[in-house]
């Protein structure tokens, strides 16, 4: 085909050996049964029907409490999602699991899963998760055959500090069936289904009335009730929360910060295979520990005229199932009792299976043991101590820049905590601040082999004080609504909220990092490089700010910063995909096609599913690749959900780059339709058919990117004229023009 200068003009403005035979061998199916996992985000215990709340609408999850075991006391271990879930999927605390926070950490590879010791039992697994703090660049899809966590990345460019990208649990729940259905027969099954609508924003739904997140709880539960009828009644299910949600208890709206009760209990059902019988009478009221209820120790602080539509009347302690268990619990109970059910060894935990508990007989009752809990959320992002939390079934104390005992029982009020308390908080605080080389010994091997990084506010120098001598979260909580009402706020008033703010709470990282993010917003490019370099300035290893310095470098044309950036990112975290994105966008500026298809296809190697990648991957490879990879990736691109408007119109050229006009015709001509506004599909399709000699079926095509502008282009006039006169000279012959196409 000879050269054509209107098509790369019009390109240039497209935004072993052998197998070994050997005797089959039987495999021996392993015994454990099928096991489902349902965590829901932000669950609070006490707004769940079966726990006691009367205006809760969870039939499913009361329904599953009918059939097993509800844990009365269930704390999660801290009020952060990817830390936790990882508590949940590894039995053990973040002190040795080493995730402190939601963003900055990843688990190393040397930390043993539940998921890759039931893999290793013979169990087929899989996870599905619907928020991007669990996307598989964290490092819980260890041992998960298969990891579903599509997730935009325009979304995830667009979240800033305050948002996050999630997925709607009805998307979530119809893959996770429909995996389900697929891997019938082929040994005993694992699905994690993680589900995100009770988290913040709570959405008015068009079916509800009245309390918005109860509202999200019934929703989360409807879908949670398909895949327990999908599953069947011989499947072990438990369900459980990852942490609760504040509700303005000591005047915390959501969560992160503070560590009492209502942020830390959570819903534990255990429904075992086939189920119990029975239903057990909520204990006496007297019994109830104050935990439960909270008010006198944690009061409600909700500022006037916020939030009302919620309902926060005490909810009381009620709970209904085939089996309630008093003694407290944790989430790192989680994977050594599912561990158990299955027959399979996980090598090391901090947990305790609680199968004797569900089960119920001899020896079902279980030593009360300290329940810990700690969010480091208050020091990476705020400048403020970090909480942590310990309790058993009398006390609980609570530590930040000062210690709290809380008697959890009327008998408890004049007795001192076990000693036990105070030791299990200082082994599992850890020794020093969670930081880069300073994390105890183990936690620092795993966390060193993987290029440890963390978001988090300015550390202090040698000598200076600790965290807990900084402010106690307690006393400056009231700070986080007015964060929150900032970024409710038209731009420039959420620039003036956010430099008031930081004026009084200069380590305030969220609160810098949204500003520099609402100086971009407003177009001062300038000023927002500017914030960003304060941000590096002091948190010189914050992807996010790493991120968003990136993206600011390349719209103000540094792009050798922008590549420095992105290696930065790489080196912190290798898989986050996001530092691929950047660079493969920096490539396609430099016009460096040969580095675009480098750089994309590393980061498809950690993330595969990425339509952008995808997308960039393709063009380059038109370009100067092979055509025929390109309509891979294109397609690819297509089903992995990219929002490109021109797949069709680069479909075109890649077929026609391929040397299949036909195929070419039929993209071009879908392009006329899904770009109308463009004339490239009809020049790129008409110039082509008329270099094949295919003057009929050019003739419509020219004759409408004629039509829309380019009739003065020289080589569309060269086109148009030569195809007429042939049309004309077949008229003139007698001849009948065809039905063309495209017309």
């Amino acid at each position: 085909m000879r050269a054509c200068p209107l098509l790369l003009l019009l390109l240039a403005c497209s935004d072993g050996e052998e197998p070994v035979d050997t005797e089959p061998v039987e495999a021996v199916p392993p015994a454990g049964p099928d096991i489902l996992l349902v965590t829901i985000d932000t669950l609070r215990a006490d707004r769940v029907g079966a726990y006691g709340d009367p205006l809760a609408q969870t039939p499913a999850m009361d329904g599953l409490a009918a059939e097993g075991a509800l844990f009365r006391q269930a704390h999660a271990v801290t009020p952060l999602t990817l830390p936790s879930h990882a508590s949940l999927l590894t039995g053990l605390y973040p002190v040795h699991h080493g995730l402190r926070d939601n963003a900055g950490f990843r688990l190393a590879p040397e930390v043993p899963t539940l998921a890759e010791a039931l893999q290793g039992g013979g169990y087929q697994t899989a996870a599905f998760v619907s928020a991007f703090v669990l996307d598989s660049a964290w490092g819980l899809d260890q041992g998960f055959v298969v990891y579903r966590d599509p997730f935009h990345p325009e979304e995830v460019a667009a979240s800033g500090a305050f948002g996050e990208v999630e997925l709607p649990a009805a998307e979530v729940v119809n893959a996770a069936r429909a995996w389900w259905r697929q891997a019938e027969g082929q040994g005993p099954r694992f699905a994690w289904v993680h589900l995100y609508d009770p988290h913040t924003p709570w959405r008015a739904r068009p079916d509800w009335e009245g309390d918005p997140y109860r509202g999200e709880v019934a929703y989360a539960d409807g879908e949670v009730g398909k895949l327990l009828a999908e599953v069947g009644p011989d499947t072990l299910v438990a369900l459980t929360s990852d942490h609760g949600e504040g509700l303005w208890t000591e005047g915390e709206r959501e969560h992160g910060v503070l560590l009492n009760p209502h942020i830390t209990r959570v819903p534990f059902l255990l429904r075992p295979p086939g189920g119990l019988s029975g239903a057990e009478a909520p204990a006496p009221p007297e019994t109830a520990p104050v935990l439960a209820s909270g008010e006198a120790a944690w009061p409600l602080q909700r500022p006037e005229g916020a939030d009302p539509d919620l309902v926060l009347d005490p909810v009381p302690d009620a709970p209904r199932a085939a089996r309630v268990v008093d003694t407290p619990v944790s989430g790192v109970d989680l994977a050594p009792t599912l561990a158990d059910y299955a027959g399979v060894e996980l090598p090391q935990v901090d947990g305790r299976s609680l199968r004797a508990a569900v089960d119920g007989g001899p020896g079902a009752s279980l030593p009360v043991l300290p329940v810990y809990a700690e969010t480091w959320f208050p020091w990476f992002h705020l400048g403020w101590s970090s909480l942590h939390a310990v309790q058993d079934d009398q006390h609980r104390l609570e530590v930040g820049g000062r210690t709290e005992q809380i008697a959890l029982q009327p008998a408890a009020r004049e007795a001192a905590p076990a000693p036990a308390l105070e030791e299990a908080l200082t082994r599992l605080k850890g020794a020093l601040d969670p930081r880069p080389g300073e994390v105890d010994e183990t936690t620092a091997a795993a966390l060193q082999a993987l290029g440890y990084l963390t978001e988090s506010s300015p550390q202090p120098a040698a000598g200076a004080a600790a965290s807990q001598e900084r402010p106690d979260p307690r006393d400056r909580v009231g700070v986080l609504a007015e964060l929150q009402a900032a970024s409710q706020l038209a731009p420039l008033g959420r620039l003036r909220a956010l430099e008031d703010l930081l004026i009084r709470e200069p380590d305030m990282a969220d609160a810098a990092i949204e500003r520099a993010n609402t100086l971009a917003e407003l177009g001062e490019l300038d000023a927002a490089w500017e914030a960003t370099e304060e941000i590096l300035a002091r948190w010189p290893d914050h992807p996010l700010a790493l991120n968003n310095a990136g993206v600011l470098a390349r719209q103000r044309g540094e792009l050798d910063v922008a590549l420095q950036l992105a290696e930065r990112m790489r080196t912190l975290n290798p898989a986050d995909a996001r530092a691929w994105r950047l660079e493969a966008a920096v490539r396609v500026d430099q016009e460096d096609a040969a580095g675009v298809i480098e750089a994309t296809k590393a980061g498809l190697a950690v993330a595969p599913e990425d339509p952008n990648l995808h997308y960039l991957r393709a063009l380059a490879e038109v370009q100067v690749g092979d055509p025929a990879l390109a309509l891979v990736h294109l397609e690819a691109a297509r089903n992995s959900g990219s929002r490109a408007g021109d797949i069709d119109l680069w479909l075109g050229v890649a077929h026609e780059r391929s040397g299949d006009i036909d195929a070419a015709v039929k993209a071009y001509d879908t392009a006329t339709r899904t770009m109308p506004g463009d004339a490239r599909p009809w020049a790129m399709a008409g110039w082509m058919l008329y270099q094949a000699d295919r003057c009929e079926e050019a003739l419509p095509f020219l004759v409408n990117v004629a039509r829309r502008g380019a009739a003065n282009d020289p080589q569309i006039r060269q086109a148009l004229s030569a195809c007429q006169q042939q049309q004309q000279q077949r008229q003139g012959a007698g001849q009948t023009p065809g039905i063309l196409p495209g017309g």
